[in-house]
């Protein structure tokens, strides 16, 4: 079956409404560009940086301990959100943006955000239960923010789905995709390894995409749940125009939809692992 073929022809593009890698670049650089704002303004205004960070940065960012994180329970999603260096930005969004597209191109559209935030949750609980258990590093921890271990998540997921994929195929014949995701881990859990918890936080990451993927290649899909969820409550704040015409349109793709539902079931389990119905309505596509 010409795999490839159905791929090449269901890119995802830029500005595309159900593109998911773009709304988690949006959010980033939205917080990110907030935070310059207000950085600026504090400048202008000649206010010591410490207290910039104490009444704006410490918003966004985990604090380094359970009870901590009780005071202000919002940055234990939002942190993994949050940028604050303009090179941190620069270095997640990069490696966001290099396995996220793989992985979005490949598997659809409805599972990078649930492995981002589900890595980004676990690192979480990671790094504070490492804390916890080292009495010793509680009074020094650091709070937290960036998209470390979302991203760290994203790429194993990556990897896992496609560890054949190849990278610069004009380059003696393309590069694994498995040889970046182990690059990139060597650089991140090196980076990390002067703060035990926040490497911990990351192996952890690691395993979460690890075991999303492979719970969906088996049947399990872990972000079914959370995009029902999403579209439930965009659907809120939409006209009744809008919801009506996007009804319209989608009973009008169903053809469409059901075949891109089998590519990305196709993508994950392979294509032996079709039923017969579905090898069947691929073979009839092809030859449309």
């Amino acid at each position: 079956m010409p795999q490839q073929r159905f791929m090449s022809n269901r890119k995802m593009l830029l500005g595309e409404d159900s593109n998911a890698l773009v709304f988690l670049f949006a959010v980033n650089m939205i917080i990110f560009v907030l935070i310059s704002f207000l950085k600026t303004v504090y400048y202008l205004t000649d206010t010591p940086l410490e207290l910039f960070e104490r009444q704006i940065v410490d918003w966004f960012r985990m604090p380094g301990s359970f009870l901590a994180v009780m005071y202000k329970p919002w940055t234990f999603l939002i942190h993994f959100f949050s940028q604050y260096h303009f090179w941190q930005l620069v270095s997640s969004m990069l490696w966001l943006w290099s396995f996220g597209y793989i992985f979005q191109d490949l598997s659809g559209n409805k599972h990078v955000i649930p492995v981002y935030i589900y890595a980004g949750a676990a690192g979480a609980i990671a790094f504070l239960t490492a804390n916890a258990l080292l009495p010793s590093m509680v009074n020094v921890a650091q709070p937290i923010m960036g998209a470390g271990a979302s991203v760290v998540g994203i790429a194993v997921a990556t990897t896992v789905l496609a560890p054949k994929y190849k990278l610069f195929p004009l380059v003696y014949g393309g590069i694994p995709l498995w040889v970046l995701t182990l690059i990139f881990l060597v650089l991140d859990f090196s980076t990390a390894l002067g703060t035990p918890s926040i490497l911990m936080s990351h192996i952890i990451a690691a395993l979460v995409g690890f075991g999303y993927m492979k719970l969906l290649q088996n049947g399990t899909n872990l972000g079914d749940r959370m995009v029902r969820f999403y579209q439930w409550g965009n659907g809120l704040f939409e006209p009744a125009e809008l919801r009506e015409k996007k009804s319209n349109t989608i009973k009008n793709s169903s053809t469409e939809n059901e075949l891109n539902a089998i590519l990305d079931k196709m993508n994950i389990v392979g294509y032996d692992n079709l039923t017969e119905k579905e090898k069947a309505f691929l073979k009839s596509a092809s030859q449309e």
